[in-house]
């Protein structure tokens, strides 16, 4: 056969890096993942990083740890060259973060790179610059000892890799998120973040808890309930948040096995399993964990990030770690303790359904139209139009007069009940706020001035960095609902003016709820705007447990049917159901 008719050929080394680059370096954060890795394990105990563009136009990782000599620098570059392992057997004890060799050919086969590298104890090192895999320059560079990593526009050269790049801001997001995970592993290291030319956070050494502190929050740092189980197998150490830190997602959630971060779903539902009935439907638990096992008895090699692992007794520790989580709980005196129901009269002498039955129309004669309870409803200024908004955190708290009885009821104060020609109506108070102020909220988008009330005293607002950059996405919108908002550099935002009808003193409150509600529909939302209405209405709407007049709930009802939808909330929830007449002479076997 000709050499010209074969069909199979040998590629290039150039387009085997450039293929073997796409399995480890899919976006800017695995980038930053890859350096910082290797700032780890070359020792060092400050590293900065620098970000601009997303990282997509620059990634800088400067550590001050060993440094590399000429030789091992220009090494360094090359597929499948390391310094971690020899022989097959080291890769069964890995204990460093990297050990594959591929993470700097990769990152050099699709950006342009400069690394300065000068070893500890050296006055002089190398200065190397590569463009798409090969070495531009090799020349000798001053400077202080340890390792500078430059990555420059990234995947200039594989432009079907970076046009499936997200937003700067997202990309910058994943990259935020990336270093979460390394500061909160190594609280001795300091960690110093610059996003363009804004410095994020500055992070000294100290202990666990004061970095958690600093990278999830105060109040976070507040809330932390200790786990310590000196196990044989697999020691086990860190924090859980009490229940005053439940997530609506799971993002803040952190487990380390040898001080690598991994996601695996049986320890996670061990974890979740030691709290619990205990936490509600759609709330999760916040953790910082650490479990130190044997190399021997844990893979990291299975998937090219390394943050999936196998382990040689996945049941053992499904159990070590629900029990440890367990008993930190116990010990705590924050979580809730099931109390001895005991029953206000007795009613040994009747039939338990008689008795029951008994008892439930007993209730509702008490309670069903008394309108004159001193526990101040919530009146219908808080559901007026008059407003752009009109949240219901501002609740006038005044008793009202007795009223004669209306056709109009709350129940358990979560339903409204109301009685139509063809029979009932029940309404979701709280499903049905929220589609009203999804509407105004999407109305106010489009309006060039939105009402607000300014705060006598401004409000000074600490948030994480990643809460800082969420503000900073929406800040426009947020402006559009009402609130007067000053950001200032580092993770400080200043609230100067809230949105008309909103309670003073429940902004800082209202806002990380937004936040919250906004991260959580962050994959399952397109459009910015209807993320940030969404969240505003289901933060800002009346909540289940809110007692309603009789004047609230005849505008909640108003202003429910005059909106596009009324009968869904934004997230697809119904608002009203309805029990004719017919379908209660069913019930009760009426002719």
């Amino acid at each position: 056969m000709k050499v010209s008719d074969r069909k199979i050929h040998i590629l290039s080394e150039s387009l085997i890096n450039k293929i073997a680059a796409g399995e480890v370096i899919d976006r800017p954060a695995s980038v930053v993942k890859e350096l910082v890795e290797n700032a780890i394990d070359a020792g060092g105990r400050h590293i900065t990083v620098v970000i601009k563009a997303g990282g997509s136009g620059l990634i800088q990782v400067v550590d001050d740890g060993c440094g590399m000599n000429e030789e091992d620098a220009i090494l360094s570059l090359q597929r499948h060259a390391t310094s971690k392992i020899k022989t097959y057997r080291d890769i069964e004890r890995i204990a460093t973060l990297g050990f594959r060799g591929e993470a700097l050919a990769s990152i050099a086969a699709v950006s342009r790179m400069e690394v300065r590298t000068v070893p500890r104890g050296e006055m002089e090192g190398t200065l190397l610059t590569i463009e798409g895999g090969a070495v531009d320059q090799v020349a000798k560079t001053g400077g202080n000892p340890g390792t500078l990593i430059a990555v420059k526009n990234l995947f200039f050269n594989t432009p079907a890799r970076r046009k499936f790049l997200r937003a700067e801001s997202t990309e910058y997001r994943y990259i935020l998120t990336m270093m979460n995970r390394f500061t909160l592993a190594y609280p001795e290291i300091a960690f110093t973040l610059v996003h363009e030319t804004n410095p994020v956070f500055d992070l000294k050494p100290t202990d666990l808890q004061m970095r958690i502190g600093e990278v999830l929050g105060r109040r976070i740092a507040d809330n932390l309930i200790p786990v310590k189980d000196e196990n044989t197998l697999a020691p086990i150490y860190g924090f859980v948040g009490n229940f005053d830190c439940l997530r609506r997602s799971r993002n803040d959630q952190y487990l380390f096995i040898n001080r690598r971060y991994v996601s695996d779903r049986t320890l996670g539902y061990a974890i979740a399993s030691a709290f619990g009935e205990r936490i509600p439907i759609g709330q999760y638990p916040l953790y910082v964990l650490f479990l130190d096992i044997d190399p021997e008895r844990v893979d990291v090699n299975v998937h090219p990030t390394k943050n999936e692992v196998k382990f040689a007794d996945q049941k053992m520790l499904y159990d070590l770690v629900r029990g440890a989580i367990r008993r930190a709980l116990q010990t705590d005196s924050i979580v809730p303790q099931l109390q001895r129901f005991t029953p206000g009269g007795s009613t040994e002498n009747l039939p338990r359904f008689q008795s029951s039955l008994q008892q439930e129309i007993l209730d509702f004669h008490q309670t069903r139209i008394d309108f004159s309870q001193p526990d101040a409803p919530i009146s219908a200024a808080t559901l007026s139009p008059a407003g752009p908004m009109t949240p219901p955190a501002t609740v006038r708290r005044d008793p009202e007069p007795a009223a004669a009885p209306a056709m109009v009821w709350q129940m358990q104060n979560k339903y409204v009940l109301a009685q139509i020609k063809s029979g009932l109506v029940v309404i979701d108070q709280h499903a049905a706020h929220e589609r009203i102020l999804y509407e105004k909220a999407k109305a106010s988008f489009t309006r060039t001035e939105a009402a607000s009330q300014q705060l006598l005293f401004p409000q000074t607002i600490d948030l994480t960095p990643q809460d800082y950059n969420y503000v900073q996405e929406i800040l426009a919108l947020l402006q559009k609902l009402g609130f007067l908002i000053k950001c200032f550099g580092g993770r400080t935002i200043v609230v100067e003016g809230v949105p008309v009808g909103l309670r003073i003193g429940a902004e800082e409150k209202i806002l990380l709820e937004l936040l919250e509600e906004y991260k959580e529909n962050m994959e399952t939302e397109v459009d910015i705007q209807e993320r940030v209405a969404k969240s505003w209405a289901c933060r800002s709407a009346i909540m289940t447990g809110d007692k309603l007049s009789t004047e609230a709930m005849t505008a909640l009802i108003d202003q429910l049917f005059a909106t596009q939808n009324p009968y869904f909330c934004p997230h697809g929830r119904p608002t009203i159901i309805t029990l004719s007449t017919e379908e209660l002479d069913k019930r009760f076997e009426r002719a």
